[in-house]
């Protein structure tokens, strides 16, 4: 290879690593996001005999979880930066475990209960 064929292979090289730092930097920036807000979220029970359906807001703040508005349960927990669900449910003595992502605003997972003996889904929309 001549002097200027080494020259243009090193400056491919470069150009490649500057590209792969370059997405690599997007996928970071796209991957955190700041969870706090009002959701609406809809549940849904699959297994048990529980009601099949529940509907209740929660707030988001710091990414620390409460109940929002009239809520019959009381929310606690958490969502991390990377959209991570971890919260619990709870009314007298009763204790829903809820498991999930949420992304850009909306978010879906699951849920379980063995205190209730019932399980199901859930999904969540940014109210504000």
């Amino acid at each position: 290879m001549t002097p200027a064929g080494y020259l243009r292979f090193f400056a491919a090289v470069l150009m490649g690593a500057a590209s792969v730092s370059a997405a690599n930097a997007q996928v970071e920036l796209t991957s955190t996001q700041n969870p706090d807000g009002i959701y609406a979220v809809y549940i849904t029970t699959r297994q048990g005999d529980c009601d099949k359906s529940y509907y209740w807001k929660i707030s988001v703040s710091g990414g620390h979880v409460s109940s929002a508005g009239d809520s019959p349960m009381e929310a606690s927990g958490q969502i991390s930066q990377r959209g991570i669900v971890a919260l619990a449910f709870q009314r007298l003595g009763q204790v829903a475990n809820v498991t999930g992502k949420l992304a850009r605003g909306y978010g879906s997972g699951s849920w379980s209960s063995a205190t209730m003996r019932c399980a199901g889904s859930w999904r969540a929309m940014r109210q504000g």
